[in-house]
C-alpha cells in the first residue's frame, strides 16, 4: 500500500508519517527518518538526545549503492540516489522503499536491464532498535559484483570533530578529525579521506561485527544478525571534504549473478540518547544469545589482574649466553607476579618450535625434572606455570612427518643480532610450513604430547596462532581433547592463545588471550562477550597498565632489559610499574564484583568530555562503580554525570570515594546527575567512586 494511504493517520503504533512535497519522514521507535520522495535515498536522520545523526543533500544521500562495471567504465555505480520512481509504503511498524530500477551513476551508462531494489526499516519489538534489511533482485544482462548495504551518507559530528567517536570492539577513533585530507601532497587513490575496517578476529580491526557512532550526548549503534561461520562484511568510513560529513557504507563482497536474488539479511541500528553503552545493549543481548562457554573460565583468571610472560631464551641452545632464566629461576620470578596480583605465568622459549611431538626442553634452561619442580613450586606460590606451544607449524626437521616440506626460510627465524632481526634472508632456523588444524595426524600427535606434560603438571596451555575453521577435524575438536585432559587433571587449568580469525568462535573456548599490542580501546568487547578476557602488554608503561586495570583487560606484564628481548626483566626491577600493578591489584580485590559481576560502561556516565577525565564505569545491578583517572597536570577534575540512565530514577544517591591507596572517605548523598569535583590528583593518578541508591 502506497504511503499516501497512512499520511493522514498520523501515529500508529510508534510510527508516524509526514510529507511534503520533495520528502517523506517517518518515526520508526522514536527516531525520525525522512526520505528523499523520488529516490527513495536517506536524507535526514534524527534522535532525541544527540538529535541529528543524518543531514544530507539529494545529490549525497545515501541507501544501497552497487557495482556495476561496463566495459567502457568499470566504475560505474548504480545508487539509490540516482533512481526516480521510488515507491514508499508505510505499514504501522514500518517503511519499504521500492526502487524498480536503481539509477546510474553516470547519465551516458545504462544498466542492461533493471536492477530492483526493496529496503525494509522496520521498528524491533525492543522498542528502541529498528531492522534494516534489503533485497536485491538483477534483472540484468550483467551480474552485479558488489553490493552496500546499509550506506549511511551525510553523518553528521553530533558532539564535534574530536568527541564523536566511531567505536567497535577492537578500537576507537575520531573520524570527522582524522579523515580531513591534509594539505600536503598525497595520491588521491589513497589519501586518507577513506578507512577501511574489517571485523570477524583479533587480526581484524574491529575484532567483532558491532560498530557506533556517537558521543556522550548520544549516537547510534550498527551490527548484522549474523554468528560464527555466516559471511563477514568491511565496513569503510568516507569523509566527504566539501561537506564535512561522514559516509558509513557496509561491503557485501557477494556476486548476484543475471536472474539471481541478493537478501543483506537483517541489520539493527539502535539509536541513542548517553554514550556507546546505550547503543550496544542489543549487541550485548545478541552475542549472550549465541556465544556458549564450553569451559568455565578458571577463578584465578576472572579475578586476577593479569599474568606474566617470561621469555627463557632466543632459542639458540648452543650459545653459552643465551639463556636469560633458568627453570630454577621460575619460581621465585612466580612469588615476584603473586605480589604483584598476577596468577599466571607464561613461559615462552622453553623447548624447540614447530615439533607436534612438544619435545624435552632445552638442556640449557635446566632438566625436565627442574621444570616439573619448579611448576610445582610456582602453584605452591598461588601462580601457574602455563607453557606456550608453538605446533601449528612445522619446522624443516619435522615436516617431513606429515608428507610436507620447508621451502623458503619464510617463519620466526629472529635474535637480537641478527640485521634485520626478523627472518634475514640468510637465517631459516625457524622456517616452517602450516600442519595444523585439519591434520588428523598432527592432531592425534599434539593431544597425545599434551597429556604427557599435563601428567606433569603442566595443564595449562597457551596457544600461538589458535587457527579455528570449519573444516574437520577442527581447531575447536583438538581443543575440547586438550582441555578435557586438562580439567581432569586440574579443574582449574586454563587454555589461552593467539586469537585469529574469527571472535565468535574463540570466545567459546579461550579464557584470556595472549595477542601482540599494548592497551588499546576494547571496552565493546569486554562489555559484551563473557571471554575471553582480552590481552593488553605492559611493558614499562605506568599509563598503560592503568588503562587496561580500568577497562578490565587482563594484564601481560613482561618488562624487558634495555636493548634485550621481552619479559627479561624483574618487575621489581622497574619502580613506577611495580607500584602500579600492586596499586591496580588492590584495587581490583576491594571492588572485584564490578569487574566480574558487572557491566562495563567506559565514560558513559559522564554527559560530557571534561579536560583531564579519563573515566571507566561498571554498572551492577542497581549500583555503580567510576575510576577517575587524572591525565593531565596535578590538580582537581571535574567530572560531569548522569546516573540516572544507569542506575538511579530519582532525586539522590549515595556516593563513596575510595582513594587510590584504599582510604574511603565518609558516603554523602549526591544528585542523581550534576558534577563532582575530585580531590587534588597527580598525574595518572586515579580515585573511585561507588553509587548506590
Amino acid at each position: 500500500m502506497a504511503l499516501r494511504a497512512y499520511v493522514a493517520l498520523g501515529m500508529l503504533l510508534g510510527g508516524t508519517a509526514m510529507a511534503n512535497a520533495d520528502t517523506v519522514s517517518a518515526n520508526l521507535n522514536g527516531l525520525t527518518i525522512t526520505f528523499d520522495r523520488t529516490s527513495g535515498a536517506i536524507v535526514r536522520m534524527e534522535y532525541p538526545g544527540p538529535g541529528v545523526l543524518l543531514d544530507a543533500g539529494t545529490d549525497e544521500a545515501g541507501l544501497v549503492d552497487m557495482a556495476y562495471p561496463l566495459p567502457d567504465f568499470e566504475a560505474l555505480r548504480l545508487r539509490a540516489r540516482c533512481s526516480t520512481g521510488a515507491v514508499i509504503e508505510q505499514e504501522p511498524d514500518r517503511v519499504t522503499i521500492r526502487i524498480p530500477a536503481v539509477g546510474a551513476s553516470r547519465a551516458g551508462f545504462s544498466p542492461e536491464g533493471a536492477v530492483a531494489a526493496t529496503v525494509v526499516f522496520r521498528a524491533d519489538g525492543d522498542g528502541r532498535s529498528i531492522i534494516l534489511s534489503c533485497e536485491v533482485k538483477n534483472g540484468s544482462g550483467r551480474p552485479v559484483p558488489q553490493v552496500i548495504f546499509p550506506d549511511l551518507r551525510g553523518l553528521v559530528d553530533v558532539a564535534g570533530p574530536d568527541h564523536t567517536i566511531f567505536k567497535t570492539c577492537g578500537f576507537g577513533s575520531a573520524p570527522f578529525r582524522e579523515l580531513v585530507v591534509p594539505e600536503v601532497d598525497v595520491w588521491y587513490a589513497v589519501n586518507n579521506s577513506t578507512v577501511e575496517h574489517k571485523s570477524g578476529g583479533m587480526f581484524h580491526s574491529m575484532w567483532a561485527r558491532w560498530m557506533d557512532l556517537g558521543g556522550l550526548n548520544g549516537g547510534f549503534s550498527l551490527f548484522p544478525r549474523r554468528w560464527g561461520w555466516d559471511p563477514q562484511t568491511t565496513t569503510y568510513l568516507q569523509m566527504r571534504q566539501a561537506t564535512k560529513r561522514l559516509r558509513l557504507l557496509c561491503v557485501h563482497p557477494d556476486t548476484i549473478a543475471p536472474g539471481a536474488t541478493w537478501s543483506s539479511g537483517e541489520w539493527v541500528l539502535t539509536p541513542h540518547a548517553s554514550g556507546w553503552a546505550k547503543g550496544i545493549e542489543p549487541f550485548r543481548a545478541w552475542v549472550r544469545s549465541h556465544a556458549e562457554r564450553k569451559y568455565a573460565m578458571p577463578r584465578h583468571i576472572r579475578e586476577g589482574l593479569g599474568y606474566r610472560t617470561v621469555w627463557m631464551c632466543q632459542s639458540q641452545p648452543q650459545d653459552p649466553t643465551d639463556a636469560v632464566w633458568r627453570f630454577g629461576d621460575l619460581p621465585e620470578l612466580a612469588r615476584e607476579a603473586a605480589d604483584h596480583g598476577l596468577t599466571e605465568m607464561v613461559m615462552w622459549a622453553w623447548q624447540p618450535a614447530f615439533d607436534a611431538s612438544l619435545p624435552a626442553p632445552f638442556p640449557h634452561l635446566g632438566t625436565e625434572q627442574e621444570l616439573v619442580e619448579a611448576a610445582r613450586a610456582c602453584r605452591e606460590a598461588g601462580v601457574r606455570l602455563t607453557p606456550f606451544i608453538s605446533v601449528l607449524q612445522a619446522n624443516p626437521k619435522t615436516a617431513g612427518r606429515y608428507g610436507l616440506k620447508v621451502t623458503d626460510n619464510n617463519g620466526w627465524t629472529y635474535h637480537t643480532e641478527m640485521i634485520p632481526r626478523w627472518n634475514p634472508p640468510y637465517a631459516a632456523g625457524l622456517s616452517c610450513v602450516q600442519v595444523g588444524p585439519h591434520n588428523q595426524q598432527w592432531q592425534d600427535e599434539v593431544a597425545t604430547s599434551f597429556q604427557r606434560w599435563a601428567e606433569k603438571g603442566l595443564a595449562s596451555v597457551s596457544w600461538d596462532q589458535y587457527w579455528t575453521a570449519q573444516g574437520t577435524p577442527s581447531m575447536q575438536d583438538l581443543t575440547r581433547r586438550i582441555r578435557d585432559c586438562a580439567r581432569a587433571l586440574d579443574p582449574e587449568s586454563s587454555f589461552s592463545g593467539e586469537s585469529l580469525w574469527n571472535v565468535e568462535v574463540d570466545c567459546e573456548w579461550l579464557d584470556y588471550t595472549w595477542n601482540w599490542g599494548g592497551y588499546a580501546d576494547r571496552q565493546g568487547f569486554v562489555n559484551a562477550f563473557p571471554g575471553p578476557r582480552p590481552n593488553a602488554n605492559i611493558n614499562r608503561s605506568e599509563a598503560e597498565a592503568r588503562f587496561a586495570f580500568m577497562d578490565n583487560l587482563i594484564l601481560n606484564v613482561w618488562p624487558s632489559k634495555p636493548d634485550s628481548i621481552n619479559g627479561s626483566e624483574r618487575i621489581a626491577n622497574v619502580p613506577a610499574l611495580s607500584q602500579t600493578l600492586k596499586t591496580c591489584a588492590a584495587l581490583r580485590r576491594r571492588f572485584l564484583p564490578y569487574f566480574t559481576e558487572g557491566v562495563l560502561i567506559g565514560a558513559c556516565l559522564m554527559t560530557e568530555p571534561s579536560p583531564g577525565v579519563r573515566l571507566s564505569a561498571y554498572v551492577r545491578g542497581d549500583r555503580a562503580m567510576a575510576i577517575v583517572l587524572n591525565q593531565g597536570a596535578d590538580g582537581e577534575l571535574s567530572v560531569p554525570y548522569d546516573l540516572n540512565p544507569w542506575i538511579a530514577v530519582g532525586k539522590e544517591a549515595q556516593c563513596t570515594r575510595t582513594s587510590e591507596d584504599g582510604v574511603a572517605a565518609d558516603p554523602q548523598r549526591i544528585p542523581s546527575a550534576g558534577k563532582l569535583v575530585t580531590p587534588r590528583l597527580r598525574h595518572l593518578e586515579m580515585v573511585v567512586y561507588e553509587f548506590t541508591l
